[in-house]
């Protein structure tokens, strides 16, 4: 395939930010939080760098910083939010067909700027997978060579603002994606098509890691223990030495509600947690309380008519205050 970077196009929507039969369109930005308090007070983080890093400067915004998952940005004096609006010029999907349609006719890859977008078209990429399974009669594990037509799209835009995509074979284009799982040729097992569960496709994820300090969990499960506040589990006394140093720190206040560094008190904010009950307490936003989870519990038990399934039971420390 040729080198996209490498390809010239010629589209109407290169040559201008509001190509000719692109409606306007107000979209809704809602940043993901706020800035770390050294940007300033009127700075907030969006994910879409690649987009927000130009479409709002365009608009009076200030970028202070940007990386390739994230922007901080500050709004102009008198824009009240968030949610933040912009107006931007935006393809309707039958001029995204008629541009993925064109660039097939060209035959060849093209990145680059469509109106104010971000726009890329791949040529006829080989989609052919390869299945692993069981053969039923001798057990072993054996992998069969699945052809795929190859396949063709457009993609203008960014995920978290605004993006369209087109995907075709051959030149027949549809706006979103392909059903997957078209295999060319019988199959060698019983599965049907409709049956077979695909996995293993690799997918980009948008990740913001915050921060912990080995120190304040070691204090907290000093002055805990190494049990679960909520259920009682102790992974030591449950699987032996191999379950040492297993147990979870969970924040009483999740540090992604924080949005910045703060200063943690190891017996306030912090106690242990199985993996289990850790899980079950981020089930909801906000999370529940050790309080809720030893009651729901208890509540079982009682429904139960068991005495209890504790792995220890031992006098807590309070961790409501």
């Amino acid at each position: 395939m040729d080198d996209p970077e490498t390809i010239e196009f010629d589209e109407p929507g290169a040559r201008s930010h509001t190509p000719p039969g692109w409606p306007l369109e107000t979209i809704a930005l809602t940043p993901s939080g706020k800035a770390p308090k050294h940007y300033g007070d009127n700075v907030y983080r969006f994910g879409a760098a690649m987009t927000l890093s130009v479409l709002l400067p365009r608009r009076g915004w200030t970028l202070v910083k940007q990386t390739k998952t994230y922007a901080y940005l500050s709004p102009p004096s008198g824009v009240s939010g968030p949610p933040f609006e912009i107006t931007v010029a935006v393809p309707p999907p039958e001029e995204c067909l008629a541009i993925a349609r064109r660039s097939y006719a060209q035959g060849q890859s093209w990145m680059g700027q469509l109106g104010e977008w971000p726009a890329w078209y791949l040529h006829e990429r080989d989609k052919s997978m390869r299945r692993l399974y069981r053969d039923p009669a001798s057990g072993a594990m054996l992998s069969e060579h699945l052809p795929q037509p190859p396949e063709s799209s457009f993609s203008i835009g960014e995920w978290g603002v605004w993006q369209h995509k087109v995907t075709g074979i051959a030149g027949d284009f549809v706006t979103g994606f392909l059903p997957r799982g078209m295999v060319v040729g019988p199959p060698v097992d019983p599965w049907t098509p409709a049956q077979r569960l695909w996995e293993g496709e690799p997918k980009a994820v948008e990740l913001t890691r915050y921060e912990r300090s080995p120190a304040a969990r070691r204090q907290c499960i000093e002055h805990f223990g190494p049990t679960c506040q909520a259920c009682d589990l102790n992974y030591e006394v449950k699987y032996g030495s191999i379950g040492a140093e297993l147990i979870h720190v969970h924040h009483l206040t999740p540090l992604a509600a924080i949005g910045e560094g703060y200063e943690v008190d190891p017996i306030r904010d912090l106690v242990p947690l199985c993996a289990t009950c850790h899980h079950v307490v981020h089930s909801r936003t906000p999370p529940y309380s050790v309080e809720e989870i030893r009651a729901a519990i208890a509540g079982q038990l009682s429904d139960q008519g068991s005495p209890g399934l504790c792995e220890v039971s031992r006098p807590r420390p309070d961790v409501s205050s």
